[in-house]
């Protein structure tokens, strides 16, 4: 079911930004390439697909994808796992806040399209970074639910790590709102579960062969 296919993509969006944001709480480090493809997912605003904002191809999210079939095979019990979760549904928590305040969504919108413009005359990533945190910052951490990120302290009190993660949590609540928007729900992460499983393990699966 091609509906499967698409829920599967924003999952590991989710996942991935996630996972990204305990790398660098934890080592003050993580997958550049990965980072990148989620840094680059919050500029699409109205993209052509869902591939189409992880770079129109599904080894951008290799990490996510991984990710997202030891989450719902239950691989691992660790503390890891549930910070994990407890990242993802924060942001879930988040991405309704947004959802009911429009001047917020219509803001978030209209910088973006500036960022976006900004980042395609010039390419520069540090700027990139720097402006979609301070965005973050400004609009979404002011509807009140902040993120607490766990880590090891120096990597946290980096300025540098603190915009990127603030980037990550930004990209991790695109993917909750593309996720939705395909008809994604955390009841279907029960239903659903085995096929979403399935599916990914088939991504990854065909992936060997392009990778």
């Amino acid at each position: 079911m091609k509906k499967i296919h698409l829920i599967t993509l924003s999952l590991a969006g989710i996942c991935q930004s996630a996972h990204l944001v305990q790398q660098l709480a934890h080592s003050g480090k993580c997958d550049n390439n990965a980072f990148s493809i989620c840094l680059k997912s919050i500029l699409e605003i109205n993209p052509a697909s869902v591939i189409a904002i992880y770079g129109n191809h599904e080894k951008n999210l290799i990490v996510g994808l991984k990710i997202l079939v030891s989450l719902l095979t239950f691989s691992s019990f660790s503390h890891s796992y549930f910070e994990l979760i407890k990242y993802i549904f924060n942001m879930i928590i988040i991405e309704r806040k947004l959802k009911k305040n429009r001047i917020a969504i219509y803001s978030l919108k209209y910088k973006i399209s500036v960022i976006a413009n900004e980042y395609h005359l010039n390419y520069n990533i540090e700027n990139l970074i720097n402006k979609l945190a301070r965005l973050y910052l400004n609009i979404i951490s002011s509807l009140g639910s902040r993120i607490l990120v766990k880590g090891v302290k120096n990597f946290l009190q980096d300025l540098r790590i603190q915009e990127k993660i603030r980037c990550l949590l930004f990209s991790g609540i695109r993917a909750i709102v593309l996720w939705k928007q395909y008809g994604g729900n955390q009841l279907q992460l029960i239903y659903f579960r085995y096929s979403i499983i399935k599916k990914a393990k088939k991504i990854l699966y065909n992936l060997k062969y392009v990778t």
